[in-house]
């Protein structure tokens, strides 16, 4: 029933094209696929999945360009002392407030770098990796019986697993975003 609630949530919103419960083979497609690559110039850290994959109930949901903006940005390039070197911009609002910002680079139109001033001293032991963060989904907050919720996005192979298992076309203008929870028990 908790699920179902979830699921029918979800469906309300502007943006889903679907919503699916995944399954164990899903969950373990994604544990090797995630968390297993090597070779990357600068790593990607995915804890946001890490943190979705530890809930009771993992939801997969398709959604296209009129789904809501995410809450806090979903990529972060930081360094491995927890320094943020740079972020995803997630509206046009916010796009706008860096455009008049002297302090950033565009990296594209929705990624900004930030500028070293004189007092930021760049330490020579210090990694680059970028982080892709838990994610609030308040969508569910008030839900009976449901705990931990957190959203995030699967890499472009899980992306693409996916869209593909569940029926979706490989279309860019189709994106996928894992929805896990835990039951109040």
């Amino acid at each position: 029933m908790i699920v179902e609630n979830a699921i029918k949530t979800i469906k309300k919103m502007n943006g889903v094209i679907g919503v699916h419960e995944l399954q164990n083979e899903d969950i373990k497609f994604l544990n090797d696929s995630e968390f297993s690559r090597k070779g990357d110039l600068i790593p990607v850290i995915n804890a946001g999945l890490e943190e979705c994959l530890k809930r009771d109930h993992i939801l997969l949901l398709i959604k296209n360009s009129q789904f809501r903006c995410a809450p806090d940005p979903t990529v972060l390039l930081i360094t491995n002392k927890g320094r943020i070197l740079g972020h995803e911009l997630l509206s046009d609002e916010e796009k706008e407030r860096y455009q008049r910002r002297e302090d950033v680079y565009f990296l594209s139109k929705e990624f900004v770098l930030f500028k070293m001033d004189k007092n930021t001293v760049r330490h020579g032991n210090e990694k680059q990796l970028f982080l892709l963060p838990p994610i609030a989904f308040p969508e569910l907050n008030n839900i009976e019986c449901i705990d931990s919720i957190v959203s995030c996005s699967p890499s472009t192979e899980g992306d693409h697993y996916l869209k593909n298992k569940y029926g979706y076309p490989d279309d860019s203008g189709l994106a996928s975003i894992m929805v896990g929870f835990s039951e109040i028990k």
